[in-house]
């Protein structure tokens, strides 16, 4: 038996069986490959969808130029009513990709009956169990989007988000990104893995930012971390030229551990002078300890910059950096420099 999924957003529905899209009784015949780039979109909403990605997704590997896709997108954004300069559905982030902003929900339906019904990935059984569930959801994404307000206005902010495995934390956050999503922002994002070992101090950070000076983007973070963080520059050598190493040499004759807290400190403080600076420090529960003292130094400094930091993590999980970090929750607590959000799996 054929199943028909069924997505909604907004004023709009779309069914996979007929691929009609139907605003307000009013029925929208797509050509097969908006069709196809709007189903992508319904299947990945809220999180950044590069142009290659798109290539092998809607035109499954074919050689496309740029223009095939930006036609397509502006033939979408026609059925969607939707305006380039002020988006409500299709977001173009500047030489990276695109973005599909509004929440989505899915509901998979056959000849005689409709499953369970889906928003942004996360299962909801009943229709009391979604109405308070998408509550939780709602209030935890208004609580960063003013986090990230005060932040953008030059107060740093920290937000703890905790929640067990699978209860939706990265899609909240994905939730979030789209919501801020706009040119003048920086977004590091580090992700902490279980090691069997000892870590290497500062070691998702540095992950992160090689990541991000990779990017076309990272010439202006590497002159940054020369004048700013050197220390932090020579851990990722892999980047510079004989003569760049060369000339960061000098500058990093004393190394030490104490030594790159403070550099990073300040470095990222610049960022955030510069423009809005969010740092997402995911599973910190597997966080080494440095890492953790440094975002710690870092919201109880007392100049204004315009940093957020969210540190998302599982209080269940049992581990030194768990303790670590209720340590660090109850100090900043007490001193009024966190915030603490909680998602709870309902009964």
């Amino acid at each position: 038996m054929e199943q028909n999924v069924i997505y909604a957003f907004g004023p709009f529905r779309l069914e996979t069986k007929t691929q009609i899209l139907c605003h307000e009784g009013e029925s929208i015949r797509l050509q097969p490959k908006v069709y196809r780039l709007l189903l992508y979109f319904l299947r990945h909403p809220g999180r950044l969808i590069a142009r290659e990605e798109l290539f092998d997704g809607v035109w499954r590997g074919s050689v496309v130029e740029d223009a095939s896709l930006r036609q397509a997108v502006n033939a979408l954004r026609k059925a969607l009513l939707d305006d380039s300069k002020t988006p409500r559905y299709i977001l173009t982030v500047c030489k990276r990709g695109y973005r599909f902003l509004p929440d989505v929900a899915v509901a998979y339906a056959s000849e005689d009956k409709v499953s369970t019904v889906q928003t942004k990935g996360l299962p909801y059984q009943s229709k009391t169990e979604y109405s308070d569930t998408a509550w939780q959801y709602d209030a935890a994404l208004e609580q960063l989007l003013e986090a990230f307000e005060q932040a953008a206005d030059g107060n740093r902010r920290l937000i703890f988000l905790n929640g067990d495995r699978g209860i939706g934390k990265t899609a909240l956050l994905e939730r979030f990104l789209a919501k801020i999503s706009h040119s003048d922002l920086t977004m590091l994002r580090a992700r902490c893995v279980q090691l069997g070992g000892a870590a290497e101090p500062f070691l998702p950070l540095l992950e992160a930012l090689e990541r991000r000076c990779q990017e076309p983007s990272g010439k202006r973070l590497i002159e940054s971390l020369h004048r700013v963080a050197p220390t932090w520059l020579y851990q990722m050598l892999n980047m510079l030229e004989p003569e760049e190493i060369a000339a960061l040499q000098p500058k990093v004759s004393q190394l030490s551990t104490g030594r790159m807290l403070r550099e990073r400190a300040d470095f990222f403080e610049k960022l955030g002078n510069d423009q809005p600076l969010i740092l997402i420090l995911d599973n910190s529960h597997w966080s080494d300890e440095f890492t953790l003292d440094l975002l710690n130094f870092l919201v109880s400094r007392c100049s204004p910059t315009r940093l957020l930091m969210i540190l998302s993590f599982r209080s269940s999980e049992n581990c030194a950096g768990t303790r670590r970090l209720e340590e660090m929750r109850e100090e900043l607590r007490h001193r009024g420099l966190c915030r603490e959000l909680s998602l709870q799996r309902l009964q």
